[in-house]
């Protein structure tokens, strides 16, 4: 019922504000077991995208104020958002905890570790919370690469466009492959595979 909750809004969104949404490397998607998926973030149409392309349902972790944008909002909280106070450190980490909680418990959870949108639709510098809560939950990681996103809406805009979002799903990194890193490095593995992707997308 979740997946048909993500499919449908997004699906709905997408014919809306005619985004179209192509999804490669939906093979490398284990339906078998459970994630901590990792996105570059260059538009609020990020979150619509990989909900649209994905084939297994996932929990959303984003900053609160993004509940209060219309119709936006109610899609993030429809598809199970975990929303973070990002000015309150310590409530931050409390909802990046229940995100881990999460994925113990069979659910896929997606973060942007940029922290926010990027402006130049340049990959920043991935934070280390996401990496954390891996590390600590002994879970997986699985890169998702993001392309054109900035096109349809650009960070501080509200000039909507049309046309097509390219998402890549990479292979998921077990956690056994990090065991022996830090976070930041875990944070930069990931950064390069979906810089290294999206160049080739």
């Amino acid at each position: 019922m979740k997946i048909m909750s993500h499919y449908i809004w997004s699906t709905v969104i997408c014919l809306v504000s005619g985004v179209r949404v192509k999804a490669t490397g939906l093979e490398n998607i284990d339906r078998r077991g459970s994630y901590i998926y990792v996105a570059n973030h260059s538009s609020l149409f990020d979150i619509v995208a990989v909900c649209r392309a994905s084939n297994v349902p996932m929990f959303y972790i984003a900053k609160k104020e993004l509940k209060k944008i219309p119709i936006m909002g109610h899609f993030m909280t429809a598809v199970g958002m975990i929303f973070v106070d990002r000015k309150d450190r310590e409530s931050a980490m409390k909802s990046m905890r229940m995100a881990g909680e999460k994925i113990r418990g069979g659910k896929n959870v997606i973060a942007f570790p940029e922290g926010t949108r990027s402006k130049d639709g340049n990959v920043q510098v991935f934070k280390r919370g996401s990496f954390v809560i891996a590390k600590e939950s002994r879970v997986g990681v699985s890169p998702i690469a993001i392309k054109n996103a900035i096109n349809i809406l650009r960070s501080g805009s509200s000039d909507l466009r049309s046309g097509t979002i390219l998402v890549h799903f990479e292979k998921p990194i077990q956690p056994e492959t990090f065991a022996s890193k830090s976070e930041e490095e875990i944070a930069n593995i990931c950064r390069d595979v979906i810089v290294n992707r999206i160049s080739q997308m």
